[in-house]
């Protein structure tokens, strides 16, 4: 041990007797096999010196985990006269609860990652095929030669499925990652770049030497669990008109800030998300991260307008005939641009609600100033690709209440004066809305812009308000009704009651007819 690691207890934070007792322990907690090095010096970043020393003065205390052998929670909840004495709960079990009898358990990680695996068992297809077809599953990799280890292991165990190949394309790694690959006793073809090429590109190159009938897009910071790759083949061979299938994605389990997003959601497929900045809609995930992972709305195949490509089995000749993913993008959005290409085209796409895989992704993702960079670059791409085209869908999806491009309702928000002859005709048009499961918002202070993100449609009855003030998205449709020979100049809509020239003449029921005009105005072509 040393001084070193002597100096360390006396210079921490405890009490030099508690320091002392750990210090003559030490060897029989790390011969326990209770400790282990590599794990905490992992898993923790901010951890200095001899790990065990660490864990015993500081780390304990700041919930940190000793191994995924040893659940210090398990143990201060069975035993709370071991949590009031303030005792470090591995020492203690080494040095007196061991010999009490105490139990112990493995980390509640180990043993909730086993149940979600057993139970996922009982939702699988376990499709059978006459001939099954050939799948290239395609992995991008720089510098992840432990993510590689982690996916890799059991690989051909687990995806219940025989006829694939591996086309790995390592982008300038400087580890070990192509000698570890060329080890592996699996159908495995390596490109090797001189540099750090995009996910389209990477993807795309490896897309041209793939074999398959269908391909695999697959991120290397992925762990999948028995059956997967049987449940995605079967899911795309099984369906008519399907060129797309995704799969549902769990968080693993975080020992750092991320703690609470553990075996949560990540990924049951996308619905877009209102914004104001950039303007104007993003792709989130369809389901709350909240609900458990086997709610019956997460156990079956369901349709959605585009899954990620962290996980993303494709029909080859489909990803040819759209001239695979847009290098354009840099690493974001190049999935969600795919698949709006297929949804344009009339090709469906699956969220494989059974093909459950751990994604730590958190553990990938760097923020740095380039990342951004990067966002800002992929957004701009996307939006003057998709922006016309999103924003009459999700409109469209709302009128209809089709809760496909989007699962909020449509929400107008209507202006007029406060002391207006229009009170009465206002309250009539919100009863109206609400019953049609619209939401409606009224504003009578015209000094008031915030129209917020979640408006679709601005309804004014006044042309006293100053549209170049108003806070809302930039694909918000501005309609005025017109009573009393309104200024409509800054309108995109002018409605009447009695004006042949407006753009929607109304009648009788104001809101059916509105909604019912305003869509086929939308169809005919509307600029947003």
């Amino acid at each position: 041990m040393g001084k070193n690691i002597v100096n360390m207890f006396v210079s921490s934070n405890f009490n030099f007797k508690t320091s002392i007792k750990n210090l003559k322990f030490y060897n029989e907690i790390k011969n326990s096999g209770l400790f282990d090095e590599e794990y905490y010096k992992n898993t923790y970043d901010d951890v200095s010196g001899d790990p065990l020393t660490h864990y015993l003065t500081k780390g304990h205390n700041q919930g940190k985990f000793p191994s995924l052998d040893f659940d210090p929670d398990f143990y201060f909840k069975t035993y709370p006269d071991v949590e009031n004495s303030g005792l470090n709960p591995l020492f203690h079990y080494v040095a007196y609860g061991k010999s009490e009898g105490k139990l112990i358990q493995q980390s509640y990680s180990i043993r909730r990652k086993e149940e979600i695996c057993e139970t996922n068992l009982a939702f699988l297809s376990n499709y059978e095929f006459d001939k099954e077809p050939l799948v290239s599953i395609i992995i991008l990799n720089r510098n992840g030669l432990t993510h590689l280890k982690r996916l890799f292991k059991d690989f051909d165990l687990k995806t219940n499925y025989s006829n694939y190949e591996i086309i790995v394309v390592d982008n300038a790694s400087s580890d070990e990652s192509v000698s570890y690959l060329k080890t592996l006793d699996l159908p495995i073809t390596v490109i090797e770049n001189d540099v750090n090429v995009s996910f389209s590109k990477g993807n795309n190159d490896a897309a041209k030497i793939a074999n398959g009938e269908y391909l695999l897009l697959l991120n290397n910071d992925i762990e999948p669990t028995y059956g997967w790759l049987n449940e995605l083949v079967g899911t795309i061979v099984y369906n008519d008109d399907v060129a797309s299938v995704g799969a549902k994605l769990v968080f693993p389990f975080y020992f750092n800030a991320n703690r609470e997003s553990s075996y949560r959601i990540q990924h049951s497929g996308d619905i877009f998300a209102e914004r104001i900045y950039p303007c104007c809609l993003y792709a989130v995930n369809k389901s709350d991260s909240n609900l458990d992972i086997f709610d019956s709305s997460l156990t079956h195949n369901n349709q959605c307008i585009a899954v990620t490509g962290a996980v993303n089995l494709i029909d080859k000749k489909v990803y040819n005939e759209l001239s695979g993913l847009d290098e354009d993008y840099i690493y974001g959005l190049e999935d969600v641009d795919f698949c709006l290409k297929l949804h344009k085209k009339g090709y469906k796409i699956l969220f494989a609600a059974n093909a459950l895989l751990f994604h730590h992704e958190s553990s990938t993702r760097v923020k740095s100033e380039s990342y951004f960079e990067n966002d800002k670059h992929n957004y701009s791409v996307f939006w003057n690709n998709w922006g016309q085209y999103l924003s009459k869908s999700l409109l469209l999806d709302k009128i209809n209440s089709n809760k496909f491009f989007t699962e909020k309702n449509l929400k107008i928000t209507i202006v007029d004066e406060e002391n207006s002859e229009n009170k009465e005709l206002i309250s009539e048009i919100s009863r109206n809305f609400n019953d049609s499961d619209i939401n409606v918002e009224l504003i009578t202070d015209m000094e008031n812009y915030y129209i917020g993100n979640s408006a679709d449609i601005l309804l004014s009855f006044t042309d006293n308000y100053d549209l170049n003030r108003i806070i809302a998205r930039g694909d918000i449709v501005k309609v005025i009704v017109n009573r009393n020979n309104l200024n409509t100049d800054d309108y995109d809509i002018t409605v009447s009651f009695d004006n042949d020239e407006s753009d929607i003449k109304i009648n009788d029921d104001f809101a059916s007819e509105f909604l019912e005009k305003l869509e086929n105005i939308i169809k005919d072509g509307y600029e947003f």
